[in-house]
């Protein structure tokens, strides 16, 4: 077994996302309880994730939004239609602490202290663009941890796998033009945000070929989602050579999930994380960094969690 750091913040259940809202503080206490149930449970080390400054969120999100965004929250919050979710006053605290857990976890990586890690977080994070929530998200937490990661440890190869069944709009949008990072997307076909994630869409300028997305048919089962990771994901990983995998770990194609009209199970996500292993022994010396994005059936998330986590701390091929 390997060692895996966990950043962790009471904040992330204490965002409220509105009556019978389906992103739930439920979600981070189950997962946080099956952790402590798993049988690999020594091999966690949970840290608390640090805050997140603003100077840091700003590598990605426009400087008067962040502020917009903290000054409505410190007034009590809103509905926000293009979020589809209410925010309040732990909203704000919530997002930046579920920013900083990425970054706690990247300096953890790249100090030695593990090679790989994993924040339960909350809000999530991919939908979320410059300049606006989206999705259930506030801030994009993956796309500032691949921002920091380049900026403070200058690495030039940096991917980011997006398993969760929708597309990440704000995580393409972020590096469309980068071709420092590579971006990897498995998700549902229209399906939200509807408007993005086709094979088509590939980046563009320096940028252009550095995007990759996969989408799936309604109903695409475990079979279906590997046999898609290993022909279309696997290759062009492997030939980008990444210094460090970040993965978008979202849990709602499970077969139980309300929202995603998926067939996964346990045995996928397993799947994933076994060939992440692979993909970062080869040249990012094993580091893989997961942030939780999606996942909206309690059983679903656990199981997934679970198997994904088990997998990658087993390390067992």
């Amino acid at each position: 077994m390997q060692p895996l750091g966990l950043a962790y913040h009471e904040l992330f259940t204490r965002h409220d996302a509105g009556p019978g809202h389906p992103e739930t503080p439920n979600r981070i206490d189950a997962v946080m309880n099956r952790i402590n149930d798993a049988v690999w449970r020594g091999s966690v080390e949970i840290v608390e994730a640090r805050e997140a400054t603003q100077e840091e969120v700003a590598l990605v999100h426009l400087p008067s939004y962040i502020e917009a965004m903290r000054r409505l929250c410190e007034a009590g919050g809103e509905y926000l239609p293009a979020m589809e979710s209410n925010v309040g006053r732990e909203s704000y605290p919530a997002a930046m602490r579920a920013v900083g857990a990425g970054l706690t976890l990247a300096d953890g990586v790249m100090e030695g202290r593990w090679k790989i890690g994993f924040a339960p977080t909350r809000p999530p994070g991919h939908h979320a663009v410059k300049a606006r929530p989206k999705g259930f998200c506030i801030f994009c937490s993956i796309a500032v941890l691949a921002k920091y990661m380049q900026q403070k440890y200058n690495l030039q190869r940096i991917c980011i796998v997006d398993f969760d069944v929708h597309h990440g709009n704000g995580t393409q949008e972020a590096f469309w033009e980068d071709p420092t990072v590579l971006y990897c997307s498995l998700h549902r076909d229209n399906l939200f945000p509807y408007s993005s994630g086709r094979s088509a869409d590939i980046g563009a300028g320096e940028g252009e070929g550095f995007t990759v997305n996969i989408p799936l048919p309604a109903g695409s089962d475990d079979e279906a989602y590997l046999e898609a990771f290993d022909h279309y994901l696997v290759p062009k990983v492997r030939d980008f050579k990444p210094q460090v995998l970040l993965v978008s770990a979202g849990f709602d194609a499970h077969i139980l999930d309300i929202i995603g009209g998926m067939r996964l199970t346990g045995e996928a996500y397993g799947g994933f994380a076994v060939r992440l292993l692979e993909l970062a022994d080869q040249t990012a010396e094993g580091r893989i960094i997961s942030l939780l994005e999606g996942g909206y059936s309690i059983r679903g998330l656990e199981e997934g969690v679970s198997r994904y986590l088990g997998r990658l701390i087993e390390d067992d091929g």
